[in-house]
């Protein structure tokens, strides 16, 4: 039986049992599911909530390529989760950057950053699934799958939900909330916290193919007209294809047979690498970002994607996630109330300038590398170019890429001694 206390509201409502908990993580996604482990770790009571299956009744179903920077991987140390996911990664030594039809082109090398790897390549149903497996073992943890958030009440000490599955309605209490729900939130929506938003009118389409001649431990960013796209390596001629486009094209790459798709990514990344062959399913992501006004509420906190959607162009979104992760179990280490004002204000100060310097970041290289003006695209060679030949230029993009611009801590130098 897991250690979470229940107590009953009032005699007159003796039928309704309230299960108490520190904190209720509201989505177990990638970034929730990390954020839970490591509350557990710190002695807290958690809740786990989504509405999901365990990871092992959809395991192969999510095909995404995840790019874990350094950053992340400390993260992921220091929670105890990267021993058993050795085997399913693929690091990343070298990152070619290009733009079709203009010259410049930079490599970013682990080498010159002094680190084996700038980042390692892992399938997300792997790490999804060694994450609920983590979930499943850590005993102040509770994960519900099969759950979503009906209501929720705040209160001076607590938050009350109610929550909703096949089961029926079941009543929790948490003394703080944490939205990881993605890009449309429920809790936020329930805090009435507003988001702004912008339509980049493009669609990432994934897939998994194969690559004649691959070049070993090395991930290919090529920017055209339609948006970026990107061969994340996976072991030998296996790679993942984002394949960005309007959102006008996206539904025809869905449907087109696998030789025209093939024929079409093919005329983006040119005969380098030979052949691409073996391709399979195709799944579709519409890109959109998404800010929140405002990280913190009474007794409530944003995390990830409920905080920021961020364009996928540099591989950002996940890593300011894990980072987002890692300030908020330093912020709430060795506090009596997870949800007292201080913890969650010092969060939003601390994430604020990261958040800043991540969206705009990405926001800016998605509109110089799509906007069709003359003068811009020559912008483009001549940034790659001064990339290549400027290396305190290439060693700070470096530095961005792999998350060291933010600020440190314990959890994200893999030290943390979780209990």
């Amino acid at each position: 039986m897991r250690p979470n206390r229940s107590r009953r509201l009032s005699p007159s409502c003796s039928a309704l049992v309230v299960r108490e908990f520190d904190c209720a993580v509201i989505g177990a996604g990638l970034a929730g599911a990390t954020l839970a482990v490591g509350l557990a770790r710190c002695g807290l009571r958690v809740a786990a909530i989504d509405a999901r299956p365990p990871a092992s009744a959809t395991a192969g179903r999510d095909i995404r390529g995840l790019a874990l920077a350094s950053s992340s991987q400390r993260l992921l140390v220091a929670l105890g989760l990267w021993s058993g996911l050795r085997e399913h990664l693929t690091p990343i030594q070298r990152v070619r950057v290009s733009a079709q039809g203009h010259y410049g082109s930079t490599t970013l090398r682990a080498a010159l950053m002094g680190v084996p790897a700038l980042g390692y390549v892992c399938a997300a149903d792997r790490l999804l699934a060694a994450l609920d497996a983590a979930l499943a073992a850590a005993p102040l943890l509770t994960p519900f799958y099969g759950t979503t958030l009906h209501t929720l009440a705040p209160a001076a000490d607590r938050v009350a939900l109610q929550l909703s599955s096949a089961a029926g309605l079941e009543h929790l209490s948490a003394r703080l909330i944490v939205a990881a729900d993605g890009s449309h939130s429920v809790v936020r929506r329930h805090y009435e916290i507003a988001s702004r938003q912008f339509d980049y009118g493009q669609t990432a389409v994934v897939a998994n193919l194969d690559v004649e001649h691959p070049e070993p431990h090395t991930a290919v960013e090529r920017f055209t007209p339609d948006g970026p796209c990107a061969l994340l390596p996976l072991g030998g001629a296996r790679h993942v294809l984002v394949r960005t486009a309007r959102s006008t094209e996206a539904q025809a790459l869905l449907a087109a047979s696998p030789a025209a798709f093939l024929a079409d990514v093919q005329a983006r990344f040119g005969w380098r690498y030979g052949r691409f062959s073996g391709l399979g399913s195709r799944r579709a992501h519409p890109l959109v970002l998404h800010r929140a006004q405002q990280l913190v509420a009474p007794r409530a906190v944003l995390i990830g994607n409920a905080a920021n959607t961020i364009h996928p162009n540099a591989a950002q979104g996940l890593n300011l996630a894990l980072r987002d992760v890692a300030t908020l179990l330093d912020c709430l280490a060795g506090t009596a109330d997870p949800g007292a004002p201080a913890a969650l204000a010092n969060y939003a100060a601390q994430r604020q300038p990261d958040h800043e310097r991540t969206v705009n970041f990405s926001h800016g290289l998605a509109r110089l590398f799509t906007l069709e003006v003359p003068l811009v695209g020559v912008g483009r060679g001549l940034t790659l170019a001064a990339c290549e030949l400027l290396p305190p230029l290439r060693t700070a993009l470096m530095a961005r890429l792999m998350g060291w611009r933010a600020p440190p801590n314990d959890w994200l130098r893999g030290t943390h001694e979780a209990n």
